[in-house]
């Protein structure tokens, strides 16, 4: 089992004032035998207190740039590497934290890890980042090795974790948020959109645009609440119209993936040649789905309407750009960590963060080819 280690270096803000710094021509790197750089090498060389020196290299933005530069210079002149081992016996704490995502293959988990990395790093803690596949077990795995390596808290993804990996958590007294969700039945803060609402909004849209032919598209195979929740609030808004979607309107795969995608509309397109309008959860699933539709020789949004889920950067520059639903993964993933050192510093945080998830109409649906078109709406509207 492999665990990505990432560092997050703070960056060197210059000062327009010039100060001293070490010269690189008093030092020579120091040699293989050479003893160990002390944290008191560094304040001397950069002349600065023991204090000072410490701020810097743990808190850098509460430290003026020229000083952090001066010490930061010293750190790479002396090959200084902080004693994190010391540093965890004598605070109780690691300043690490240990992340378990579904994928980095899909960018919604990718730029929310970037955004937790980076906040992370501003307050002096280290990632620990693990990808379980969708798979309950191998994200137990990976729980229990970050436990080991003695993280100071949890970020996990959703609400279908493995029955031992909240109890395997607690017995470590170690704090644990989730994201992606707004709330969790596990009784653990949870910040994110509300899926289900985000799903019935985007079916509502299609409704709007005169569609009463649905198929849907759901990375739902594996065990994904998220993905779950959205297909819920999707047969939720097409059920309050009357519609019933039969188990044949319905493909269920295993990874979000514009393969997947692909395969999943060929499949629905030869067994309902009648429907109109594609729900897919997942925004790799509809390019995959638009992809094959152009195949075939069917038009979008004239003779079909595809709507995708995540809103990841590719969806504005599909052709034609993709409907969807925006889920905020930069938001997620800062809130995630400026709350879990709150409660690793022992403060309390909400239970539950619900964060907005606004439906964003681009051109990839259109009024169903039977039915005149609706009157004008917002380029961009809250989800239902």
């Amino acid at each position: 089992m492999a665990l990505r280690l990432l560092l997050q270096s703070p960056r060197m803000a210059r000062s327009d004032k010039k100060s001293p710094t070490p010269s690189r021509d008093k030092a020579a790197p120091p040699s293989p035998t050479a003893a160990r750089a002390k944290l008191e090498d560094v304040a001397s060389l950069a002349k600065v207190s023991l204090a000072t020196a410490s701020r810097a290299i743990n808190q850098p933005d509460i430290v003026r740039p020229s000083i952090r530069e001066r010490v930061l210079r010293a750190v790479e002149m002396l090959d200084y590497t902080p004693d994190r081992t010391a540093k965890a016996l004598s605070s109780g704490r690691s300043h690490t934290v240990g992340a378990v995502v579904p994928t980095l293959g899909n960018a919604i988990f990718a730029d929310g890890i970037e955004a937790l990395e980076v906040r992370l790093g501003a307050r002096g803690y280290t990632l620990l980042l693990a990808h379980s596949q969708y798979d309950p077990a191998r994200e137990l795995r990976q729980v229990r090795a970050m436990l080991q390596y003695g993280v100071d808290g949890l970020v996990l993804v959703g609400d279908s974790f493995a029955p031992e990996v909240l109890p395997l958590i607690r017995h470590h007294r170690r704090p644990v948020i989730t994201t992606y969700i707004c709330a969790s039945r596990q009784e653990i803060p949870a910040i994110g959109p509300d899926n289900r609402r985000a799903g019935y909004g985007i079916a509502r849209h299609l409704l709007d645009l005169g569609h009463r032919e649905f198929a849907v598209i759901s990375n739902t195979s594996m065990p994904n609440d998220r993905s779950q929740a959205r297909l819920e609030g999707i047969l939720e808004a097409i059920a309050a119209e009357g519609i019933r979607l039969p188990p044949s309107r319905i493909v269920e795969t295993a990874m979000p993936s514009i393969v997947a995608g692909r395969e999943a509309f060929r499949k629905l397109r030869a067994e309902n040649p009648a429907a109109t309008a594609y729900l897919c959860t997942s925004d790799a699933m509809a390019v995959g789905a638009i992809a094959e539709a152009r195949r075939e020789g069917i038009r979008v949004p004239q003779d079909i309407s595809v709507t995708g889920f995540d809103d990841v950067e590719i969806a504005a520059e599909t052709d034609p750009p993709l409907t969807t639903v925006h889920v905020p993964a930069v938001e997620i993933g800062t809130l995630a960590a400026d709350q879990l050192i709150r409660i690793i510093e022992g403060e309390a945080v909400p239970m539950s963060t619900e964060l907005e998830a606004p439906l964003v109409v681009r051109d990839s649906a259109g009024p169903a080819a039977d039915r005149p078109a609706p009157r004008k709406r917002r380029a961009r509207v809250d989800a239902a």
